[in-house]
């Protein structure tokens, strides 16, 4: 599954699972935003995961697009995740999943 993470701050395109750091990332949603955070230096802490969530209640996170609808690739790997285009046809093509936030263990 190819997943593209838009900030939900900033409305920035922050990851792209088919590129992170040069390599294809395969797990979840959550596994990705994880390593997507490890590798910007904004690791999860002890006591944190991702969860899933359809609304953000106030929270900031990710909001989670499946790339790869029908068996094809939604666009192409995410170069400028700043380019208004972009991000427009990742919302506009690409199966939108949720938000992902972090919380603290349970």
């Amino acid at each position: 599954m190819r997943i593209i993470l838009i900030d939900t701050y900033s409305g920035f395109i922050w990851g792209d699972s088919a590129d992170l750091n040069g390599k294809v990332f395969c797990g979840t949603p959550q596994e990705y935003a994880a390593a997507l955070d490890e590798s910007l230096g904004t690791p999860l802490e002890n006591n944190e995961q991702y969860v899933s969530t359809r609304t953000l209640g106030g929270s900031e996170g990710y909001a989670v697009y499946r790339a790869d609808v029908d068996g094809s690739e939604a666009v192409p790997v995410v170069l400028d995740g700043q380019a208004r285009e972009t991000i427009e046809t990742v919302e506009r093509d690409c199966q939108f999943l949720g938000y992902l936030i972090r919380s603290s263990a349970q």
